[in-house]
Parts: structure tokens; C-alpha cells; sequence
């Protein structure tokens, strides 16, 4: 019986890569940065986690498994209108 429920989670296969974003920005920018992102159909989640590491801010953003060029390419064109600075990819 037990065996039965759990055939079809078997099934689904090796989920695919989540990752997370250090963002260099402000706390300022970060509102900024979420609102577009949400406007992308929650590609990524904005966290107001944040490191700071030798006088720069660092926030943390998980991005939704097959977005990551998205929300990558959507970073590059917000430098324009808000401070983005460096951008650090890890694969969880």
C-alpha cells in the first residue's frame, strides 16, 4: 500500500536546478528590484536577507528553476535605472 503512494513522487524525476543570487545593490533598489521580478510572473524571490562584505551589501534572491537566464538578463537591464552592481550565482 505504502509502496503504491509513493510510485508516482518515483516517477517525477531529478528536479531541476534552484539557485541562488548574492545581488550588490542598496536597500533602496531592492523594493525596485522585487516589483520587476514579480511582474515577471515570480521568476524570483527577493529576500531581505542581506551580507555585507568589506563595505558592500550583498542581498539574497532565490531564483525559480529555469529562470535563471531570465532573471539574469533582467538584472543587466535594471543597472540602468537603479545601483546593480556585481551579481554572484551559487547552485544549491
Amino acid at each position: 500500500m505504502e509502496g503504491d503512494r509513493l510510485a508516482a513522487l518515483r516517477d517525477l524525476g531529478k528536479p531541476r536546478e534552484v539557485y541562488t543570487l548574492w545581488v550588490e545593490t542598496h536597500e533602496g533598489a531592492v523594493a525596485f528590484i522585487e516589483a520587476v521580478l514579480l511582474w515577471e510572473d515570480n521568476i524570483a524571490n527577493v529576500r531581505r536577507e542581506f551580507r555585507r562584505i568589506r563595505g558592500h551589501t550583498w542581498f539574497k534572491m532565490f531564483v525559480t528553476p529555469g529562470c535563471l537566464e531570465r532573471v539574469l538578463e533582467i538584472l543587466e537591464r535594471l543597472k540602468a535605472y537603479v545601483y546593480i552592481g556585481s551579481v554572484c550565482v551559487e547552485a544549491s
